[in-house]
């Protein structure tokens, strides 16, 4: 029996991105000793985690959904990363992005429509963005890169930089 999509109060879908999906997303973003990176729904951690192996980088990732809060904290443990990222329970509406370096982000176009206004005030300058499947409305992106994975799922990045 097929497990039913979890939905976040918002109405965000709770999906677990492919491994390869996020290594290309994380790649896209070139990360950089000492930089931090934020993502907003991070679901279990996995783009978090992955990230910490890449680089030196000081993870942060935003979740309100139990199940995944849950999930992101086992496999946090199971990585060895505590050290390296934590998980804020908290509406990423609320959350200061001012020192954020790189963004990775699974969000509906409505989703990030809505975020962009705060993106732009608060992101700083030279910060990158990455999404799949949905691009920023009112953003110009820097690059759009198809992806098809190795099950032939076609995918399409969007590569942000804040100017």
């Amino acid at each position: 029996m097929k497990s039913q999509t979890l939905f976040t109060p918002a109405g965000e879908p709770y999906e677990l991105t492919p491994e390869e999906v996020v290594l290309e997303k994380l790649r896209l973003l070139d990360l950089k000793d000492g930089e931090t990176l934020v993502d907003l729904g991070c679901g279990d951690a996995r783009n978090l985690i992955a990230a910490s192996k890449m680089a030196k980088v000081t993870c942060i990732g935003y979740e309100i959904l139990p199940t995944a809060l849950k999930a992101a904290s086992e496999n946090i443990k199971k990585a060895s990363a505590t050290d390296f990222i934590e998980i804020i329970k908290k509406d990423f509406f609320d959350a200061d992005f001012s020192k954020i370096d790189a963004l990775i982000l699974y969000l509906t176009r409505n989703m990030l429509g809505q975020l962009s206004l705060k993106l732009e005030n608060e992101l700083p300058v030279g910060a990158r963005i990455v999404t799949h499947d949905f691009d920023i409305p009112g953003w110009e992106a820097e690059k759009v890169i198809p992806f098809v994975s190795k099950e032939a799922i076609h995918f399409t990045f969007y590569l942000y930089c804040k100017k």
